[in-house]
């Protein structure tokens, strides 16, 4: 393994974390698929063109760890279709625009420090609402509804943000 590929990966860690996990609908295993796509990155590096973006052809790679998953669980009725699936996986690899990205950290900078906690919580490190809600002694459904409303804010604070013709 090269530097680079221990440095592309470790880099992506989180995001691919969270695509697998929506992918695979919060289903137990989703780590375990991280491990797979770990491999499979380093065993198709030398198949990477690095003058294109590190994390998109990641996410291919772990959507096919992902599909090889869901086969192995195929008798499992919790189990997304591969169409759900891939339709799911094209509409999160778009990289979302520097404008975007510039927004979304404006959007967080306003959040208190408690939901931006959360947020990082649930979605840089990856923690499932259950453990998060275990760790601050809340329940787990009022701390989803929380976190909804989190979303949904960022949400229309960003399209605010992009609707302006001045922004970024």
């Amino acid at each position: 393994m090269t530097p680079e590929l221990v440095q592309q990966i470790a880099a992506a860690q989180s995001a691919l974390y969270a695509f697998i996990l929506t992918l695979m609908a919060g289903q137990d295993g989703a780590a375990d698929v991280l491990q797979e796509t770990n491999v499979k990155l380093c065993r198709e590096w030398q198949r990477y063109d690095t003058s294109r973006p590190f994390l998109p052809w990641a996410m291919t790679l772990a959507k096919f760890e992902v599909m090889a998953w869901r086969t192995r669980q195929s008798r499992s009725r919790l189990v997304l279709d591969n169409d759900v699936a891939d339709l799911m996986a094209e509409e999160i690899t778009e990289a979302p625009s520097d404008r975007e990205l510039i927004a979304l950290e404006s959007c967080l900078s306003t959040l208190p420090a408690r939901q931006r906690e959360l947020i990082s919580s649930r979605y840089d490190r990856g923690e499932t609402v259950r453990a998060i809600a275990k760790r601050l002694a809340q329940p787990e459904n009022a701390l989803a509804a929380l976190l909804y409303r989190i979303r949904k804010a960022l949400h229309d604070c960003i399209t605010a943000k992009l609707a302006q013709e001045d922004f970024a």
